[in-house]
């Protein structure tokens, strides 16, 4: 599609909530967003659809900026609500919640100078958006836009090594599953996803726990470079010297700083893995506990191991259920003893590449049905540890009456050697170090069928994480910290890095975003200034 150049007038967005002073180092104060488009060889003049802009409702201005992309770019990367492959497209989301979201219409980016134009065109008639990586977000809008533009990044997928294979360069578009298939010729991974199905975008810049974070760290802290569109619709690489103030918000800010279209990530070795599922009845609770606690603590001393630990009803039974790998293919590590001197129900252990294992994980946890996550943190502690899984099965029984419902409590440790890792490469924005851990993430995973039990899910959730927060509390092991990947929408996710560090974000936010595209056109998911939604 040919571009042809000329200048209209200009509409600049009103700040959002930004806290700080912008910068105008970085983006002009008399930016001008035609001009902007100008550059990348739009000609705003000869797009009917960009006529009388000021007069349109948001509903119109969505059209018009649907329009204007299929001008640009042609009718095969934009997906109106008549193309089949938008109902392909928004079936294909991980919860139901985000399946029922109809956007105006989805754009296909293949490079980034494609992403760049979107943005400006969003800000050029005020149409909302949002970007969608694998789109395993729970909660309604995180990165599917209602009514605005959804930017699908699935034709940007490259995965390419540099010269000496140590950085892996992996576009948007990718799960996890794929970028781990075509570096396994090579002897190689990267810290990512343990589900093949998870995409890259929001795992990394949330955090991005894997099955090798006791030896590297988490996703975010092995990224050598962020490739990011700003909201001036200008292209920078950031890393540890070249805008480090960027590079440092990425690594946990979400998507409030830009729109990222190339991850460089720090290769790792990969070698075929050792996984174990041990099953255990409720009766064992304690002995599970106990071995969590061990495992947890153990990691410093061997980083190979990798575990979370799972309480349900399964048809109506109370289990609680190890997910135990390591990596390394070694039959019976002594780190896992405490699990193996438990007498378990049920026991699969097998020898697994990386991406098998991860299909397996993939596997037993299917897409299609409603879904919430609700998290907090605390002090190891194997005595609240305890009193909370107990806890759970107290009252499990009161979702009972929900169709479909399956609500499961999920333990996983933020250990030394994970929390020694957040100063690689000038630290990330999550308010973590050695000295407040080890640490425990209560993550509850909860999904169902029907609509019409959705305040009863929320309710049940809210009212489990209000009493063991209270304990916690009590207990005084509570902490701040909120993991953004396993986050409800009615959580504040940069709070919870604590106040400097959420200032901090601010700043920076100020500097590339003066205008606060990214906050206000861009709503989804957690932004700067609270939860997305109150409940």
């Amino acid at each position: 599609m040919i571009r042809t150049i000329s200048l209209v007038g200009a509409w600049l967005i009103a700040s959002g909530a930004t806290l700080v002073q912008a910068d105008s180092s970085f983006e002009p104060a008399n930016f001008n967003v035609t001009a902007a488009l100008k550059g990348y060889g739009v000609d705003t003049s000869s797009i009917p659809a960009l006529t009388n802009l000021s007069k349109r409702s948001t509903e119109s201005a969505c059209l018009a900026a649907c329009a204007s992309l299929e001008s640009v770019f042609g009718s095969e990367k934009v997906l109106d609500q008549e193309n089949t492959s938008y109902t392909t497209f928004t079936d294909a989301f991980w919860s139901e919640q985000q399946a029922e979201v109809r956007p105006s219409c989805i754009f296909k980016p293949s490079v980034n100078t494609d992403v760049a134009i979107v943005v400006l065109l969003s800000q050029l008639t005020r149409c909302p958006f949002a970007a969608k990586s694998g789109g395993h977000a729970a909660f309604r809008g995180a990165s599917s836009s209602p009514g605005g533009i959804t930017i699908w990044f699935t034709d940007m997928n490259e995965v390419s090594l540099n010269e000496d294979h140590s950085i892996a360069s992996i576009g948007p578009g990718n799960l996890w599953g794929r970028v781990y298939k075509a570096l396994e010729p090579y002897g190689l991974a990267a810290i990512g996803g343990r589900e093949s199905s998870l995409g890259v975008g929001g795992f990394v810049t949330g955090g991005g726990i894997s099955f090798h974070s006791n030896l590297y760290g988490w996703a975010l802290d092995n990224v050598e470079s962020f490739e990011v569109v700003t909201a001036s619709g200008r292209i920078v690489t950031a890393n540890a010297t070249n805008f480090p103030d960027l590079y440092w918000a990425l690594r946990g800010g979400g998507n409030n700083l830009g729109l990222v279209t190339k991850f460089n990530l720090y290769t790792i070795p990969s070698s075929t893995m050792r996984g174990t599922t041990r099953v255990f009845e409720e009766a064992r609770l304690p002995e599970v506990v106990s071995a969590f606690g061990s495992v947890s603590r153990g990691a410093t001393a061997d980083g190979n191991a990798q575990q979370y630990v799972a309480f349900a009803r399964m048809q109506g039974v109370s289990v609680a259920s190890a997910e135990l790998s390591y990596a390394l293919n070694i039959t019976d590590p002594p780190i896992f003893k405490p699990y193996r001197d438990i007498p378990a129900l049920a026991d699969t252990t097998e020898s697994r590449s990386l991406v098998q294992y991860c299909e397996y994980i993939n596997d037993q946890n299917p897409s299609g049905h409603r879904e919430m996550y609700w998290t907090i943190a605390t002090q190891l502690d194997e005595s609240f540890a305890l009193w909370a899984a107990e806890y759970y099965f107290k009252i499990v029984p009161q979702a009972a009456n929900i169709t479909g419902g399956n609500p499961v409590i999920i333990y996983q440790a933020l250990t030394e050697p994970m929390l020694a890792n957040v100063t690689k490469f000038g630290g990330n924005a999550l308010g973590l170090d050695t000295s407040q851990g080890p640490l425990i993430l209560f993550n509850m995973a909860f999904w169902w069928d029907n609509a019409a039990d959705d305040n009863a899910v929320y309710t049940f959730i809210h009212n489990y994480y209000k009493v063991i927060t209270d304990e916690a509390k009590k207990r005084g092991i509570a902490h701040q910290y909120i993991y953004m990947n396993y986050s409800s929408q009615f959580q504040d996710v940069i709070a919870g890095y604590g106040a400097d560090n959420k200032a901090r974000l601010q700043k920076v936010a100020a500097t590339y975003d003066p205008r606060g595209v990214y906050q206000t056109l861009q709503p989804g998911y957690f932004k700067l200034n609270g939860a997305p939604v109150q409940y």
